[in-house]
This record gives structure tokens, C-alpha cells and sequence, in this order.
């Protein structure tokens, strides 16, 4: 990965859904798209590693959050999914921003999911162990 590159990738959902709400063609979609899947993935990635944890190891999932946890997770697979279909589209469909925008949503609602699954697990009688 280049320099350039490599400072322009998304390290969180929020700079993602920035990123596509600043595009104004589809170039600047499809550059945006694939600069927010690696943090993407990265977010998908960790959350999969911490359901995977035995619920009996001290920094677990609290029974009480797990649901949710797992809504989460499905959630940051099914805008993955979408991501990744967006860069097969035609210009003429990215150009209408109608995809961008819906994407960019999509990622400030699984960040704000996402944050508030984080302080609640803190927020458990175990969670700070």
C-alpha cells in the first residue's frame, strides 16, 4: 500500500460514512468505498474475535449484551456486503449518490450501535476486569 494510500484509509465508520458523504462522483465513491473496507472489516474482524471468546473468560460478552453484540456483528456483515457491491456498479449508478449516501447512513448507525454495545460492556459489574 502506498504512502498516500495508506493515509487516506478510514480507521473508523464514522470517517468512512465522511468519506462517501464528501463524494461528488462516482470516482470519489468507489475511492471512498475502498478506503473505508479495511476498517470495515477491521471493526467486523474484532467483533467476531470477541463473540468467539468463551463467555466464561473474564473481558467476555456479558450474557445480557451477546444479542446484541451478534445484531452488531450481522449488521457490520450486511454493510460489508453492500460495500463491496457498490464497487461492481456502473459509473451512471454511483454518480446519482443515491448508493453513497445510503452507505454512508448505514455506517453512522452500526458506529453509534457499535459505540454504545462498547459502554455498555464497560458499564457491567465485570467490565472493567
Amino acid at each position: 500500500m502506498t504512502e498516500e494510500r495508506a493515509a487516506r484509509v478510514a480507521e473508523s465508520l464514522l470517517k468512512s460514512a465522511e468519506g462517501l458523504e464528501q463524494a461528488s462522483t462516482a470516482t470519489d465513491v468507489r475511492v471512498a468505498v475502498r478506503d473505508g473496507l479495511l476498517g470495515l472489516e477491521y471493526h467486523l474482524d474484532t467483533l467476531a474475535k470477541e463473540l468467539a471468546r468463551d463467555p466464561a473468560d473474564p473481558g467476555a460478552f456479558e450474557p445480557a449484551l451477546r444479542g446484541r453484540a451478534q445484531k452488531v456483528e450481522a449488521t457490520l456483515r450486511g454493510v460489508l456486503v453492500s460495500a463491496w457491491a457498490m464497487l461492481v456498479l456502473k459509473d451512471e449508478e454511483l454518480g446519482t449518490l443515491e448508493h453513497a449516501n445510503a452507505l454512508a447512513k448505514q455506517l453512522r448507525a452500526v458506529e453509534r450501535e457499535e459505540v454504545k454495545l462498547v459502554f455498555d460492556q464497560l458499564l457491567m459489574p465485570e467490565g472493567i476486569d
